[in-house]
């Protein structure tokens, strides 16, 4: 199956073949950190009760496994509420002050967490598809070639 590199702007974002290739994505990312914080786990067990180690090594990794564990099951955030029955959008966009300019019908100011690749990449295309906001100001963002689903929340309109 050939996946695109952008979203469809028509239909419901939804039933978009890069959005269920974002969202599988997503799904096998949050799937790995949660075997590797359940890996974790079950050496910090066979560190204790199997070779009785007495050192701070098997209390790291219960901690560690906590805390992946506990930020793959958070990555793990439903966008099919956000996303809805609404159509992606295609606008121009620029980061002013760590903020996204949305530049269409609608301007937008937008918080999106996105890291420094992820930016610079941004940066060259200087487009992207947007998901109408919700009540409480809640929309998906995606960019072309970058296979993510990135949450954002409008800060003005």
């Amino acid at each position: 199956m050939v996946v695109p590199n952008k979203p469809s702007t028509r239909g419901a974002a939804l039933d978009d073949r890069w959005t269920r290739y974002c969202l599988e994505i997503a799904g096998r990312r949050a799937f790995g950190w949660v075997v590797v914080g359940a890996l974790a786990f079950v050496l910090q067990l066979a560190l204790i009760f199997v070779f009785t180690v007495t050192s701070a090594l098997p209390l790291v990794l219960l901690l560690f496994s906590v805390l992946v564990l506990g930020y793959g099951l958070r990555r793990r955030r439903p966008f099919t509420e956000v996303l809805g029955d609404h159509a992606w959008v295609y606008v121009r966009i620029h980061w002013r002050g760590g903020l996204l300019v949305v530049h269409g019908t609608r301007p937008l100011v937008l918080d999106v967490s996105a890291g420094p690749v992820a930016r610079g990449r941004i940066n060259r295309h200087r487009r992207a598809w947007v998901v109408a906001p919700d009540r409480a100001g809640n929309t998906v963002v995606t960019f072309r070639g970058v296979p993510k689903l990135f949450p954002a929340k409008v800060v003005r309109r």
